[in-house]
């Protein structure tokens, strides 16, 4: 099966559950429902929307319908979990599905998996694609309830296209669940990770706080230098938890120090490793915190001797090939955690604060600075003691790297409806500090609507800089435009149906009631589908979102001859295009970017490398003027590109601050099924001139004004034209 596609949510019960009565309406199998407990949608949200159509179904009155809102190679849907076991000899998931439009190398997936690696398929094989109509699609396996720690059904897409899911069953010997009730058990006892770390909550003071932050820098520190721990011989979480009990519950320093000189004693004698000689190193990792702890020198020379320990490989980190980013391994995800306890809060922070320290080529850029994070963030773990305090902590914690990669790219339990499950049906962007609409959706429901260039003074009796303000400490926003993009997008959402709204409209103030929907009901903007086409005057307009290398390869005869070029790079880059677009703008190998990285040897010491080149030496280059569009859209591998292109002495840029957040990134994974990510390469002009936070260099400011909204226009797009025209 094609399980190595996909990265499956799943959370399972490992705990005795009580056999209730379950009936359709309880799993909502013929989905004329909202999509709610059980169901919970899985994969990419940005690509793919799901919810019931009340227009086309198999029968009763609704349908499933997940589909695809942009060119992908993702997948999205929805996925339950039984709340119970289940006893039988065999098991069969039936469903009427039916495709429209699933183009080349997507396909629609049914998923059963049984738990602990019992049984899983995805249909994957099956490639189902094209388009059909209704048909009845199975699965069936062996039932084996004494190994079975959890059941879970999924329906996706993955890829482009549409799907509907109506009247599904499961049948255990040919029984429908949901009119039996003899047939639900109790999961067998959980034998993968553990759902508790052993530390119960506590009451904190200011020298457990101090305890815990040496605890966290120390385990960090052994993690990844001490020799034995890199051999993957301990298991590293489960030390934190002992030590962390150790120190909570110690009466004096005294048996905290006997702690960790037992601790290390029992890793074993180390070699006293030489600080090595590195040449263009731009950020070196500091461990004068060493100095400053409260333990004898006994202790802290066996720290110092590991400082600059090195090996060839690691159990817990390596490099990807080529980009050279971290990759973290055998970090545990803790699948089955459900409210995170004192142990795993802190596990969590600190686990994410030595991923920084150690691998984040930016960690001077934080806000605040790094050590002040931990010191700040224990505390706050330790109280936050129910799901929603966790999940703001959590937030908090990853927003303070400042790095537009690193938000939390998972929702904790308690804040599945923090932002709001509800959305009103518009665009709206920050401009001229205004919080202005800019576009108007159309929608399955009537009601009040915002117009296009009115300007949002408050939502639900909370003025803008209000909700700003509220929302500053759990945003990861680089710059300000970063901040009032990400402000702008939360601005739209609500867990309220009707949204009273004050706006100002043709100079007038005005209330509102605006109609909130959830996002399935929410019909998408026309997109632009063209990748490139003439404007007047012998214009070339590429929109490098569309634009694929074979489309420079076949058109570059024809484009060597418009007046000027526009590219608008206010998306993301839907191919790889440096060095095939790069070449026709260049006339010689040009340099155009330089990196920092660290290594294998030295975690935490970044190391500039020599500038990277673009451009080929050839005559037959593009020599006509080249206008670039950004904004605050323009992120990670687009501003990447806007750097290879400027390389070009024809090149200009124009529009307003971009995103800052540059270089591959790198996976975390965190306690409960949290992930997040951290920009895992420095990205620097080839001056050494910094990008992260900054963005990239623009040759002429632009930014849109509310009147230009108003009357439609595209401001930016018109600069660059002018300057083309001229």
């Amino acid at each position: 099966m094609k399980s190595n596609r996909l990265f499956i949510f799943l959370v399972v019960f490992l705990t005795t559950i009580a056999t209730p009565v379950f009936s359709q309406q309880n799993f909502n199998f013929s989905f004329d429902q909202p999509i709610t407990n059980p169901w919970f949608k899985i994969g990419d949200t940005t690509a793919f929307k799901s919810g019931i159509d009340h227009d086309t179904y198999y029968s009763a009155k609704g349908a499933l319908r997940i589909e695809s809102i942009k060119k992908n190679s993702a997948f999205g849907g929805i996925m339950m979990w039984l709340p119970s076991n289940l006893k039988g000899d065999s098991i069969e998931v039936s469903a009427m599905i039916k495709r429209e439009n699933i183009v080349a190398g997507s396909y629609v997936s049914m998923m059963l998996r049984i738990d602990p690696k019992v049984f899983f398929d995805n249909m994957a094989d099956c490639q189902m694609n094209g388009t059909k109509n209704w048909e009845n699609i199975k699965l069936k396996t062996k039932l084996v309830p004494n190994q079975t720690e959890g059941i879970s059904i999924a329906f996706f897409l993955s890829g482009e296209g549409k799907m509907w899911v109506d009247d599904v069953l499961i049948a255990v010997d040919g029984k429908d669940i949901t009119k039996e009730v003899g047939m639900f058990v109790p999961f067998a006892k959980g034998i993968s990770e553990p759902a508790s770390s052993g530390i119960s909550d506590f009451n904190t003071t200011p020298e457990i706080d101090q305890r815990l932050v040496d605890l966290g820098r120390i385990w960090g520190f052994l993690k990844y230098r001490h020799p034995a721990v890199a051999q993957g011989k301990y298991d590293w979480d489960q030390q934190l938890f002992k030590s962390m009990n150790t120190v909570i519950m110690a009466k004096d320093n005294k048996s905290v120090e006997s702690h960790y000189a037992t601790l290390l004693d029992s890793l074993g004698t180390t070699a006293n490793y030489a600080k090595p000689q590195l040449e263009n190193v731009v950020h070196e990792v500091d461990y004068s915190w060493i100095d400053g702890l409260s333990f004898n020198n006994d202790i802290k020379n066996k720290l110092r001797r590991i400082r600059y320990s090195n090996f060839d490989q690691h159990h817990y980190f390596g490099f990807a090939g080529g980009a050279g980013n971290v990759l973290f391994k055998n970090e545990k995800k803790y699948e089955n955690v459900f409210s995170a306890d004192a142990g795993f809060r802190l596990l969590a922070l600190f686990r994410f604060w030595n991923m920084i320290e150690y691998f984040s080529p930016y960690k001077h850029l934080t806000d605040p600075k790094w050590d002040a994070v931990l010191k700040t963030a224990v505390p706050e773990m330790i109280l936050s003691r129910d799901d929603r305090s966790y999940g703001l902590s959590l937030l908090k914690m990853v927003s303070q790297v400042k790095d537009a990669h690193t938000g939390l790219w998972s929702m904790p339990k308690g804040l599945i409806n923090y932002y709001g499950k509800y959305r009103m049906p518009v665009e709206i962007r920050m401009i001229e500090g205004k919080a202005v609409v800019t576009k108007v959706f159309d929608s399955e429901k009537s009601g009040d609507k915002l117009s296009i260039g009115d300007v949002l003074i408050s939502k639900e009796h909370k003025k803008i800089e209000e909700i700003r303000d509220s929302l500053w400490a759990y945003m990861s926003t680089p710059n300000e435009a970063v901040a009032n993009r990400d402000l702008a997008r939360k601005l739209v959402t609500s867990n309220s149906e009707i949204v009273p709204c004050e706006l100002l409209r043709d100079g007038q103030s005005i209330k509102v009631d605006i109609a909130a929907l959830p996002s399935s009901q929410i019909k998408p903007a026309t997109r632009d589908t063209v990748p490139f086409k003439m404007l007047d005057n012998n214009i070339l307009y590429i929109n490098h979102s569309l634009l694929r290398g074979k489309m420079i390869t076949e058109n570059m005869a024809d484009w060597s001859k418009v007046k000027g070029i526009v590219i608008d790079d206010r998306n993301y880059p839907g191919d790889f295009l440096v060095f095939k677009l790069g070449p026709l703008l260049l006339t010689k190998p040009t340099d155009f970017v330089r990196f920092t990285s660290t290594s294998l040897k030295y975690p935490g010491t970044f190391v500039m490398s020599s500038p990277l080149q673009v451009g080929e030496n050839a005559n037959d280059c593009y020599q006509g003027e080249v206008a670039i569009l950004v904004n605050e859209d323009t992120q990670s591998s687009a501003e990447y590109h806007v750097m290879a292109y400027q390389a070009a002495a024809n090149v200009k840029v124009f529009g307003s601050q971009t995103a800052g957040a540059d270089g591959n990134v790198s996976y975390i994974d965190l306690p409960g099924n949290q992930r997040t990510m951290l920009s895992g390469l420095g990205v620097y002009y080839p001056d050494q001139r910094e990008t992260q936070r900054v963005g990239i260099k623009i040759d002429e400011i632009v930014k849109p004004s509310i009147k230009g909204i108003r009357e439609g226009r595209d401001e930016v797009m018109e600069k660059a034209l002018d300057y083309l025209n001229k």
